[in-house]
Order: structure tokens, then C-alpha cells, then sequence
């Protein structure tokens, strides 16, 4: 099979874009070696102007020419892009943090959305109050559109967080949005060479995740710093963080975190057990990751996700987003945490966020838990992403099966 592809009026460097996005569709194709034969106007004499005479049919005559004197395959061209466009980063050995312990010192960041004053003085002093020496990071209550600082300046913060010896543990203090657009101005070996404890959710779903996939360093999908815990926050976050002289001398315990009440399983999904590495967080930085090298590698792991003031229609795009890019076919298992204020403003004409999971999920043939805690609610689990875990299905808990920290 033949493809032709005309490209008008379009530079050199758009030109390989569209090129490579047409390699990939016929690459998916059960088509035995597509070729895709490129075509680009940038020929002087074939460049295409309304003042022009050249008839459409001489200049499909001569487009034809030109290329089957030199046919593309798609995988040629996928071979033929720049290493910066298609790069995801290796996977990387696993590397644990450094636990927490009483006294150590954490880095407050905002890689994100910006953050009044009094809230950064309200979660420092919580962090003291619990046992924790505080650093806040240079973009501390600072404003910069509806982001804390600039790109370079979010990247810096946290890239000196990283660095500096004296800071054991990062928190980011809220998300927003920006994460993603500072992502690829980090230093991954930098953080691989320095591992320490990352926590945060919502938009810094999307710094978790490429941190780890980049470094090999586990990360948590945790609470941020803008205010007190709740009791049942701490708690979680203090067992998966902390360790003391007595929990050091005992082997690692499997440590199972319950649903919540009212949890459910999908009508037809599959039960029982799955287990694989936890990556995951929050629906929209997931779905807005595909695609790019930033994406999340799901193949044979739990999955979990959640969101916060999307509407039911949304939530159903961004989940078959993720199913026509084949990522929730590739779970081992999907824990899905509580949908925060996802009700439909026009109820009568739309689906509840129940019945879209039901819908758009069942049919996967894995376990698949609804209502766990994590994420947007004010009582929430830590998760560690890139350790290993069990979800059942069965009961709706999610048992960690190794430690996510280093004594």
C-alpha cells in the first residue's frame, strides 16, 4: 500500500513533524511495510502560490515523480527524527529514598501554581509542629501569572532542592497548573545522584511519575504542604516516610491500606488479585501526557488515578484518551480513587462518573477497584510510585508488598 502526503507552504522542521505523526498511524496499521512517500513544497519551482499557472494535475504529475524515485518507510522515518522529540529516558534501576526521621529537614517547593503567603507560614509551621526542620524554596509566595515563578525559575528552585545536602525531603507545596511545562529542564541524573524523598498531588501527578520512569527514584503521590493534615493523612504519610530505631530492625511487613466505605468494584469486571508497580495520580495530567515523551508507562503495573471538578463528559474523554492509546489495556490492575465535585451541572442530560467507569472500563478483563483514598480528599493515603503492590479486588484494599524507603 502507498501513501502520498503533500505538504504545502510548511517548513522544514513541520514538515518532519507531520512526517513522523503520518509514520506512526501507518506504523499501527496491519498493512505489510506501508510506505509513506513525502512530498514537500519547498522546491522552488514547486512551490505552491495562487499566482502561480502550475494545473493541479502537472503538479500531482510531478509530485508523483519525485517521490517514487524515493519511497520513505515509516520507519525510516521514525529512525530519521531527532532524538529530542521522540525520547522517553531509559528505565532505570530502582532507587528508595532515604526515610524520614525526626529532626531531618524538608524543602518546601511550588512547581506549580502560586501560593498566598499565609498559606506557606501555615504549612511550614505544621511541618515544625509534627518534628520537621522547614526550608522554603525561593518562589515562596511568590505570583507569576497564574504560575509561581517562570518556567526557569520552578526548575532552578527544585533543581536546588535536589542539590543542596542539607535538605532530605521535598514537598511541593500545592498543585494548579505548570509542572509539565518545567519537566524537561530538569536534571534527572542530577536526581538520580541525589535521591531523596518527592512528595505531592493533583498537577504534580505529572513530576512523580516522569521522575521516576527518568531516574528510577520511587516518588510519592502524597499530600502537599499548604495547611495542617488531617489526622488520617499524617498517619499514612508518617508510616510510609518515617522510620524509627525499633520499625529498622524488623523485616518489612506487607502494609494494607482499606477502601473506603461504599468502595465498589466494576458490575462486570474481573476479581481477585493483581499485582505490579504503582504509577499513577491524577486523570488529567495522565491523559495530557500521552502522546509525548513525558507519557506514563502502564504495562504490568496498578494503575491508579482521580480527578476534582471535571465534569462527567470530560472525565469519559480523558479515560478513552487513555484507552485508544492502549494504556489501561496494558494494567495489571486500575485502582481508582473518589471523583471530588464531578457531578454534571445539566444531571438530566448526562451520565453519572459511575456509569462512564462502567461503560468505558468493565470490559478490560482486570481487576478494578472504585473508591479508594487518595488524591482530592481531605482524608488520603500516601502511594508510593514504583514499588510494588497487590490490589484485590475481592475486599477493594491495596497492600504494598515492599518498603518505599531506605533506613
Amino acid at each position: 500500500m502507498y501513501f502520498l502526503v503533500i505538504c504545502r507552504k510548511i517548513t522544514q522542521r513541520n514538515f518532519f513533524d507531520f512526517a513522523l505523526l503520518t509514520a506512526k498511524i501507518l506504523k499501527t496499521t496491519e498493512t505489510a511495510k506501508p510506505r509513506v512517500y513525502l512530498f514537500n513544497y519547498l522546491a522552488p519551482q514547486l512551490q505552491f502560490e495562487d499566482s502561480m499557472k502550475t494545473t493541479r494535475r502537472s503538479l500531482l504529475t510531478s509530485a508523483v515523480s519525485t517521490v517514487l524515485a524515493s519511497p520513505i518507510l515509516a520507519s525510516e522515518v521514525l529512525a530519521q527524527t531527532p532524538s529530542s522529540k521522540v525520547k522517553k529516558g531509559k528505565s532505570q534501576k530502582l532507587i528508595k529514598p532515604k526515610a524520614l526521621q525526626n529532626g531531618m529537614t524538608i524543602g518546601l517547593v511550588y512547581p506549580a501554581g502560586w501560593t498566598k503567603m499565609e498559606d506557606v507560614e501555615q504549612g511550614k509551621a505544621y511541618l515544625e509542629k509534627i518534628g520537621f526542620k522547614v526550608v522554603l524554596g525561593a518562589n515562596a509566595g511568590k505570583q507569576h501569572g497564574y504560575l509561581s515563578a517562570t518556567d526557569k525559575e520552578r526548575a532552578g528552585e527544585f533543581m536546588t532542592a535536589i542539590e543542596n545536602p542539607a535538605i532530605d525531603a521535598i514537598i511541593c507545596a500545592r498543585g494548579g497548573y505548570g509542572t509539565m511545562r518545567m519537566l524537561e529542564m530538569l536534571d534527572y541524573t542530577s536526581i538520580r545522584k541525589h535521591p531523596k524523598i518527592i512528595s505531592g498531588y493533583s498537577d504534580i501527578t505529572a513530576l512523580i511519575n516522569t521522575i521516576y520512569q527518568r531516574s528510577g527514584l520511587v516518588t510519592f503521590h502524597g499530600p502537599g504542604a499548604m495547611a495542617s493534615f488531617h489526622e488520617f493523612t499524617e498517619k499514612s504519610f508518617l508510616d510510609i516516610l518515617t522510620t524509627s530505631p525499633e520499625k529498622s530492625k524488623l523485616p518489612f511487613a506487607p502494609l494494607t491500606m482499606p477502601p473506603t466505605e461504599g468502595w465498589k468494584t466494576l458490575s462486570s469486571g474481573k476479581t481477585g488479585k493483581a499485582k505490579g508497580r504503582l504509577v499513577g495520580g491524577n486523570l488529567t495530567l495522565l491523559s495530557m501526557t500521552t502522546g509525548t515523551p513525558l507519557e506514563i508507562n502502564t504495562k504490568g503495573t496498578l494503575l491508579f488515578f482521580e480527578d476534582v471538578t471535571e465534569e462527567p463528559y470530560r472525565i469519559d474523554r480523558m479515560i478513552t484518551q487513555l484507552l485508544l492509546a492502549g494504556k489501561l489495556q496494558q494494567c495489571a490492575g486500575i485502582a481508582i480513587g473518589q471523583f471530588t465535585k464531578c457531578e454534571a451541572e445539566d444531571t438530566a442530560h448526562s451520565f453519572t462518573v459511575q456509569e462512564v467507569l462502567e461503560d468505558r472500563l468493565s470490559n478490560l478483563g482486570i481487576p478494578i477497584v472504585v473508591g479508594l483514598q487518595f488524591g482530592h480528599v481531605p482524608q488520603k493515603y500516601t502511594y508510593p510510585i514504583g514499588v510494588q503492590a497487590e490490589l484485590d479486588a475481592n475486599t477493594g484494599a491495596l497492600t504494598l508488598l515492599e518498603s518505599a524507603v531506605t533506613v
